[in-house]
């Protein structure tokens, strides 16, 4: 791995793997609807659509076609924290599909009536999204648990926002954060380096520093109990507690430690829940993570009859799992926690995905065997404390999504249990 920072600021990552035929080249901005307001909410993920609308040099239709002409993929997605944009090809066409994506990215044409078909088009995003009940408990969830703080918007946007984003509003944005303190180029696989070195310094070193470095953004935890009446086929419930940050000292314990909960099919929720009892179609336990701030959930998919006894059941399993952890059950999700992690850096393009953004998030990438050697040193009274430190029913919020009861019917079962969760 190989990094340098060009005059204005921009870091450069390479991550050479000379046994491939192909190479990811990527670009990460930190730009994401953590750096938006109600009223620009949405336009971090909106720029991210209208840079395949064109270019100066370029259509839209003549970058697919040029992208399809030299055998490569082109793609992109944001985050709450940062938006990644990546083109993959064989290796030695890699330097012609990078000099159209920089083009893209650095470039883009924002064409009014390019902006009102994707606003079509991200409109239909929206709507689908509120179709799905999981995505709908997961949104009101951290909406809920992060007001009034950005992290709390969506990345989506509303509709009421995304409808009234202007082409001025964009080059604002751009202007504020498509800045080379705020941008990370990476390139991995097989490539020539120094055509790729000579690429990027002529893409961006001519890129003006916008003196708006990156600042974590430190959320709140709003302990809430949200209640969203959706004709839907199934409910979703969610609990979610207060997290830790990425690169936290406790991180891969509670990774560890959510594999034993509600991560993969021997876990004790999906045993008991699922296999056991079949309240659920679906349940998990999993870590929400960002660069100042996190939180730890509980998520699962059933049918509105069974939300008491799964509720139930599921408080039952999170006040007495410190002493339901044994060394076997222990040993086992560290296996599967460092094979899921490992297997998944592995691929060339999620080595890089990786590299890249802890670059652009902390200035330094993390290896392989240092996540290995971390997993490792995690022993049985680490995730005894984590659990009984972490997962206090008292602190919880709570979101039902669906075929919803009401807030008595919720608060009676926490209140079975002695604690006092859900009072705000």
């Amino acid at each position: 791995m190989k990094e340098w920072t060009l005059q204005n600021g921009l870091r450069v990552l390479f991550v050479p793997q000379e046994h491939l035929h192909s190479a990811t080249v990527g670009v990460w901005v930190a730009s994401g609807s953590v750096n938006e307001t109600e009223r620009t909410n949405g336009i971090s993920h909106f720029i991210e659509h209208i840079v395949f609308k064109g270019t100066a040099r370029r259509s839209a239709f003549e970058i697919a076609r040029e992208m399809d002409s030299i055998g490569a993929s082109v793609n992109a997605y944001t985050t709450k924290e940062y938006t990644f944009f990546y083109v993959r090809a064989l290796s030695h066409r890699i330097c012609d599909a990078a000099d159209i994506l920089f083009d893209m990215v650095l470039h883009p044409k924002l064409d009014e009536s390019d902006i009102d078909t994707e606003r079509g088009v991200i409109l239909e995003e929206i709507a689908m999204c509120e179709d799905d009940p999981a995505d709908v408990c997961f949104e009101a969830n951290e909406s809920a648990v992060f007001s009034p703080s950005p992290l709390s918007l969506q990345i989506l946007g509303t509709k009421k926002s995304v409808k009234e984003l202007s082409r001025s509003a964009f080059e604002a944005h751009r202007s504020a954060f498509y800045t080379p303190e705020r941008m990370v180029v990476g390139v991995g696989g097989k490539f020539d380096e120094a055509q790729l070195r000579k690429l990027i310094e002529a893409s961006f070193g001519a890129l003006a520093p916008g003196g708006q470095p990156l600042a974590p953004c430190v959320p709140p935890f709003q302990k809430q109990l949200t209640l969203l009446s959706r004709p839907f086929e199934q409910t979703h419930l969610m609990l979610c507690f207060p997290g830790v940050p990425l690169r936290h000292d406790d991180l891969y314990v509670l990774q560890v430690l959510m594999f034993l909960l509600g991560t993969g099919t021997s876990s004790q929720l999906n045993q008991r829940l699922r296999e056991e009892l079949g309240l659920v179609y679906s349940v998990d336990a999993w870590l929400g993570r960002f660069l100042a701030g996190g939180y730890i959930a509980v998520s699962m998919s059933l049918t509105p009859e069974s939300q008491k006894q799964a509720l139930q059941e599921t408080l039952r399993i999170l006040r007495e799992l410190p002493e339901t952890i044994d060394e076997e059950a222990l040993s086992a999700a560290k296996e599967k926690l460092s094979a899921s992690l490992i297997m998944h850096r592995e691929q060339p393009h999620s080595k890089l995905s990786s590299f890249g953004h802890d670059l652009l998030m902390f200035g330094n990438c993390v290896e392989d065997e240092e996540i290995i050697a971390a997993i490792r040193a995690v022993a049985l009274p680490d995730v005894q404390r984590a659990a009984k430190q972490y997962l206090q029913i008292r602190l919880a919020a709570f979101t039902a999504v669906g075929a919803v009861n009401d807030e008595a019917f919720y608060r009676s079962i926490f209140e079975e249990t002695g604690d006092t969760s859900c009072r705000n």
